[in-house]
């Protein structure tokens, strides 16, 4: 996957239809000095032409497309050699989108009505080749996904910690200065959290961390 390094500007292409909704998505991005737009697409088909020339780190996409929908475009991607990280942001932020969305392999997933906060911290954390959900995502997803039943290893109190402060949508930079941990422990904590959980994905190990009531949602 294409990631950034430390101090690098995060290049990001808007795949949406709607002129009004990638203007408005570009303006919000470009308050960030960090961020450069690179390029925009309105078609699925356009968006891998605008990605092959324009080699983004982040690519936000749209669910509804005319030539098809977002998750082709997350697909097509994925098959490429260094694929950037994806953000869908979708007014169809309904529970099948959602699940369809991971299942690609999105890193993040923001209704169109999403906080800028959140939508600036999705891009960020993308570009890391990390994902950023909000604990809407977590929540819906406890909902609708069923787990067989494993055996798992015990998870460590610091383990369920930097599990709970991730549902609430802390980053791993956040967790480490709330905890008084490195960053690298924090991220060491959460592989291993996702390992014992037999978890390909942080957002999977949250979800059945939650389903197995090892860590609680706001609403619980």
């Amino acid at each position: 996957m294409s990631t950034t390094g430390a101090g690098e500007t995060i290049r990001i292409v808007i795949v949406d239809d709607h002129e009004v909704v990638a203007l408005g998505l570009k303006a919000l991005l470009s308050e960030e000095i960090d961020f450069d737009v690179v390029g925009t697409a309105t078609t699925v088909a356009k968006a891998q032409a605008v990605v092959t020339e324009m080699e983004p780190h982040v690519v936000l996409v749209d669910y509804r497309l005319p030539d098809g929908s977002g998750i082709d475009v997350v697909s097509a991607l994925r098959a490429t050699p260094e694929p950037p990280g994806v953000v869908m942001v979708t007014a169809a932020a309904d529970k099948r989108v959602l699940s369809q969305a991971l299942d690609a392999g999105c890193l993040g997933f923001l209704s169109k009505n999403a906080d800028h906060a959140d939508l600036v911290a999705s891009v960020r954390a993308a570009a890391k080749g990390e994902s950023h959900f909000t604990p809407d995502v977590v929540r819906h997803l406890s909902n609708v996904r069923r787990f067989e039943q494993f055996d798992t290893d015990e998870l460590s109190q610091r383990e369920c910690e930097v599990l709970q402060l991730s549902a609430i949508g802390k980053s791993p930079e956040e967790i480490a200065a709330e905890l008084f941990l490195s960053l690298h422990t924090v991220r060491n904590h959460i592989r291993n959290s996702m390992t014992k959980l037999q978890a390909h994905s942080k957002l999977e190990a949250v979800v059945k961390a939650a389903r197995l009531r090892i860590i609680t949602l706001d609403d619980d």
